[in-house]
């Protein structure tokens, strides 16, 4: 019987392809003699074409029928309106590694656990996120989304800031879309709601055999690829295009392996990101539930952590002297110092991307008026710290960062994306003024003769070489992830607070991710944090090696 039916939906399925086939060569049947010859030639030209599209949406949406069956079926994944899940494994970094010499290469170095609560029903989102690093950059931190309000806590400091009309992780593009390239339920839901965008577009070799390539729309903003294996209709390969600092434009990848059934319905249990062809995460996927009785709690910031202000706009303060800050970037987790010299201005670090650096250079023009921006120190080249250079240089100012951070400052000023995102591409036109800092540090001087010490911390456990700004004359140390709240206590903090405590002329710190505070204040923190215990705060729970 099932192959009878099976037939007879071929056959129903060959018939529409070739009625809709010679509707489509009928369109131009009607018009004048003239029109009706030129109609009928350009007909029979562009036939193969519509006729190869058509199968191509059969094709393609039989692919995705059989997956959906070895999935556990329409029914079954139609019925799913909330999922929680736990990923875990190791961590790969590149452009947010040790080193800019391993970009493109990336080696382990460290752990990643990420706890997810989805309800599609209700429209509520909880991912907690925990990095262990073997720097010591261990940190712990969450977004939570419900009724249009963002919560996001941090488990160091045991805080949380909340932010009003948050955009929706539900919405095109957002969290939902990126966390779903794990999930093939998910991913398969979605194409069988939007099955009129799904097309065939050829075949792949996967480990288990020849597959079949799909594309679909997962919303208006995302394409997915899927690699479907021909033998057992599992989806083992999702693609999609995702914006990158480096390549401007690449394709996330995620291999799938393994199988789990929970509640009927199949899932990987292994994950392999890749991003520039290169792994950057290898996970196990667990704790998988369908349909959870979720309550408000869970979707909450934990008892006990504090609300704190988040920042409601970017704009500069002065901070001492001829020193200010930019803050309220990314709602008040990053925040940008610059110094008014006498003839010129130098800024400190470019984070983010060029959307939210053009933000700060804005601000800069409004207290320093045409005073030109000639340097920007660059600490290192993380993109979440160096994204935003290109705006820099737009404006005319010279890149001072570590010799070896050059390549890649390079590749992010041609990127010319706000935030990694658009669809231009790379610049091949971009030319980047730059000064190597050596080691030993090197002086910004002004026509007045005023002196800027570039520090290098070089060797830290965060990165190969991490630069600081010190004005003498105003008295203020500038860092970058010299120091951080949310991060455990580590080997570089404690260099830094040594060099502190010897430099008594420091009066007051600035960071990239805190703000401003007294010597005294900086001092006290450091002291009473040395002795965090690296594990009383959070639980890695295997993380460590």
């Amino acid at each position: 019987m099932q192959v009878r039916r099976k037939g007879a939906q071929c056959v129903r399925e060959a018939a529409m392809r070739a009625w809709i086939g010679a509707a489509l060569l009928g369109i131009g049947a009607v018009g004048s003699p003239d029109t009706l010859a030129v109609a009928h030639a350009q007909s029979a030209q562009s036939a193969p074409a519509r006729l190869g599209m058509v199968d191509q949406f059969y094709r393609g949406r039989a692919v995705i029928n059989a997956a959906v069956q070895a999935a556990g079926g329409a029914q079954a994944l139609r019925a799913i309106t909330a999922i929680s899940y736990v990923a875990a494994g190791d961590v790969s970094n590149d452009i947010q590694g040790y080193s800019a010499a391993r970009i493109g290469d990336p080696a382990r170095d460290g752990g990643l656990r990420i706890v997810s609560r989805f309800d599609f029903a209700g429209s509520r989102f909880y991912q907690q996120i925990q990095q262990h690093y073997e720097s010591g950059y261990d940190s712990a931190f969450a977004t939570i989304w419900r009724g249009g309000v963002q919560y996001s806590p941090r488990w160091v400091p045991r805080d949380y800031t909340e932010t009003a009309n948050a955009p929706s992780p539900f919405a095109a593009g957002g969290a939902i879309m990126v966390s779903s390239r794990w999930l093939p339920p998910i991913i398969l839901q979605r194409a069988l709601q939007n099955f009129r965008s799904v097309a065939w577009i050829g075949e792949s070799t996967l480990a288990e055999g020849p597959a079949d390539i799909v594309e679909f729309s997962f919303d208006e903003f995302t394409r997915f690829r899927v690699h479907v294996v021909r033998a057992n209709h599992k989806i083992r390969r999702v693609e999609a295009v995702a914006p990158d600092p480096i390549s401007a434009d690449d394709v996330s990848i995620a291999e799938l392996s393994g199988d789990q059934t929970v509640a009927g319905v199949t899932f990987p249990t292994g994950i392999r990101a890749l991003r520039r062809g290169a792994p950057t995460q290898t996970l196990q996927l667990t704790d998988v539930a369908i349909n959870p009785a979720f309550s408000d709690a869970d979707f909450s910031p934990p008892e006990g952590f504090t609300l704190v202000a988040a920042e409601p706009q970017v704009r500069a303060t002065q901070i001492a002297g001829r020193v200010y800050e930019v803050s309220g970037l990314a709602g008040g987790t990053y925040q940008v110092p610059f110094v008014v010299m006498d003839d010129f201005v130098v800024a400190y670090e470019a984070p983010l991307g060029i959307a939210q650096t053009r933000q700060v250079i804005a601000e800069i023009r409004r207290v320093a008026g045409d005073k030109p921006i000639r340097y920007v120190v660059v600490s290192h080249f993380h993109a979440d710290h160096a994204g935003g250079v290109g705006a820099y240089v737009e404006a005319g100012a010279t890149v001072l960062s570590s010799p070896e951070n050059q390549a890649v400052l390079q590749s992010y000023a041609a990127s010319n994306r706000p935030q990694f995102q658009g669809l231009e591409g790379p610049r091949a036109d971009v030319t980047m003024p730059f000064q190597p800092v050596p080691a030993a540090g090197y002086d910004i001087v002004d026509r007045a003769g005023s002196r800027l010490q570039v520090l290098d911390f070089a060797g830290t456990s965060h990165v190969d070489h991490m630069l600081a700004l010190y004005d003498p004359e105003a008295h203020v140390f500038m860092g970058a992830d010299h120091y951080i709240e949310a991060v455990l206590w580590n080997p570089t903090f404690e260099r830094v607070a040594d060099w502190v405590r010897d430099n008594r002329g420091v009066a007051t710190l600035l960071g990239v991710h805190v703000r401003p505070m007294s010597r005294e204040t900086y001092l006290e923190r450091a002291q009473r944090r040395r002795g965090e215990p690296r594990r009383g705060r959070i639980t890695w729970e295997g993380l460590r090696r």
